[in-house]
């Protein structure tokens, strides 16, 4: 039972990662830039999965995995002379609660609006997780930069 679990992670991790790199052929980013930010789909679903065990609901482990993600975009973004959101948004895609949504929606459709709002919170907490996390790591590394600019201004 544990190897099909296993296989199954390992194929999330394969899934993150070629729908992180359909939308980035869709978003039209260059081929250089292609595959690490692919990888970087595939790095923030692994935090989440990793995180999910551990953490209650679905607020802090896509907080986790978001503020994994800002941190990975930023990183690179530094390294290869970009703007972050490039690696950002390509990052953030696994994270994208649909199934929630849909499920949610679809049972406000049918009537069910207990089931219906159970889904619209996971949605919700999922949502807010992700921005909460790319906040914390934007004002952070905002704070750092203006923090350079200002000792390199005091020299």
């Amino acid at each position: 039972m544990g190897e099909i679990a296993t296989w199954g992670k390992m194929l999330q991790l394969l899934m993150a990662f070629f729908g992180s790199a359909g939308f980035a052929i869709m978003f039209h980013l260059r081929r250089n830039f292609l595959m690490i930010a692919s990888f970087g789909g595939l790095l923030t679903w692994l935090v989440y999965l990793i995180c999910a065990p551990v953490m209650p609901g679905y607020f802090f482990p896509s907080l986790a995995a978001s503020a994994f993600g800002a941190l990975y975009a930023e990183v690179l973004a530094r390294w290869l002379k970009a703007p972050s959101t490039l690696f950002f948004i390509v990052a953030m895609i696994p994270l994208i609660p649909g199934s929630t949504l849909y499920y949610s929606m679809s049972c406000a459709v049918y009537g069910q609006l207990a089931q219906a709002s159970i889904y619209g919170l996971q949605t919700f907490q999922c949502a807010l997780g992700i921005g909460t996390g790319m906040s914390i790591v934007w004002a952070l590394c905002d704070f750092s930069r203006k923090m350079q600019a200002w000792w390199k201004e005091r020299e």
